[in-house]
């Protein structure tokens, strides 16, 4: 089953079958399912949004005649997501969405329950967002080429805008290096806090620790499976990268990905600054974008971004950012190679 009919299980029955009848070049094109309550189920593709038709022949900008999902409708769906056991999915959805077992995340919007501050859960759900997810085989043998080498791997952070391929990257480059395609079997230790690395993956030769926080399941890893390698999605915390720290000290590699679509955006985000300085990652890889998933931009070094940013004509300091954010930055790492 592909990725799109795997999402398009958990919708009801009746969406269900009128997505089944398009054809499957579109279903082939398809990144995201969107249901909102009373409104067309829109469908997100590389060129932009669009409408089913009500009997599934085909899809449109705008019709009279669109499919339809309903509140009902929405929260079978939602249910279905949970595998009808919402409490084991609590922490996803405290979080805002729900990862189904195939591996698709599906994220969710509607009134949130707060207590102290925080969000504990979700009541009436309004709408799904439902991401498709592919297995492209073979698509980390380029970034393979770039980051591995006989006697060491090179710590790198992706870096692309959503729906660009960092997961399906990340899925295929931690099989490709567990699995000795770049000439040696590397010891890969995949952090899956949020179920989509592994879900639907090939990942035999790795070790797994799944629905575990990063910045736990880091340390969990380095300390007891001895690990070369750890790889993980979205590093975005302060927590989190002072996790990657910690264990970059232990002297063990770190793979991971970040949403920024180019080098401004990433020198916006304190804690990813805070990884570079640190030198937690030696190379920065930027995608294509949504239109070419898991296709590689160009590679950076993290050095290079850090002292483009860090020139005295520029009067911004990447060091300047993480103090104002409150963040320990340590000396910046030299020699980056």
């Amino acid at each position: 089953m592909d990725g799109f009919m795997q999402a398009a299980a958990y919708l009801p029955e009746s969406l269900r079958n009128a997505l089944t009848k398009l054809p499957q070049r579109i279903k082939a094109s398809i990144q995201e399912i969107r249901l909102r309550a009373g409104a067309p189920v829109m469908l997100s593709a590389f060129d932009g949004e669009w409408m089913v038709n009500s009997d599934g022949t085909g899809i449109c900008r705008d019709t009279e005649d669109p499919l339809m999902s309903t509140k009902h409708q929405i929260e079978e769906c939602f249910m279905m997501l949970c595998e009808y056991s919402v409490h084991t999915h609590q922490h996803e959805i405290c979080c805002g969405f729900v990862t189904a077992r195939c591996g698709c995340r599906a994220g969710i919007a509607g009134t949130a329950v707060v207590e102290n501050g925080r969000v504990i859960s979700y009541r009436n759900i309004t709408s799904i967002c439902i991401r498709v997810a592919r297995r492209h085989s073979g698509c980390a043998a380029e970034l393979l080429s770039v980051i591995s080498s006989g006697s060491a791997v090179k710590s790198a952070l992706i870096c692309g805008e959503p729906s660009s391929g960092k997961t399906s990257l990340l899925k295929d480059l931690a099989w490709q290096l567990s699995a000795g395609k770049g000439g040696r079997r590397w010891r890969a230790a995949v952090v899956d806090e949020r179920g989509e690395l592994s879900g639907g993956a090939k990942l035999e030769y790795c070790d797994v620790l799944s629905g575990c926080p990063k910045a736990a399941g880091i340390q969990q890893a380095v300390r007891c499976l001895a690990p070369d390698v750890v790889i993980f999605d979205e590093l975005g915390t302060s927590e989190e990268t002072r996790a990657v720290l910690e264990g970059l000290n232990s002297g063990v590699f770190a793979i991971s990905s970040a949403h920024c679509r180019d080098e401004s955006s990433l020198l916006r985000r304190p804690p990813l600054v805070l990884a570079l300085e640190s030198g937690a990652f030696e190379l920065v890889v930027f995608l294509k974008g949504r239109g070419a998933p898991g296709q590689i931009s160009r590679v950076v070094k993290a050095g290079d971004i850090l002292a483009e940013n860090n020139r005295p004509d520029t009067g911004v300091f990447s060091r300047d950012i993480c103090r104002a954010d409150g963040l320990f930055v340590p000396a910046p790492a030299r020699n980056v190679v």
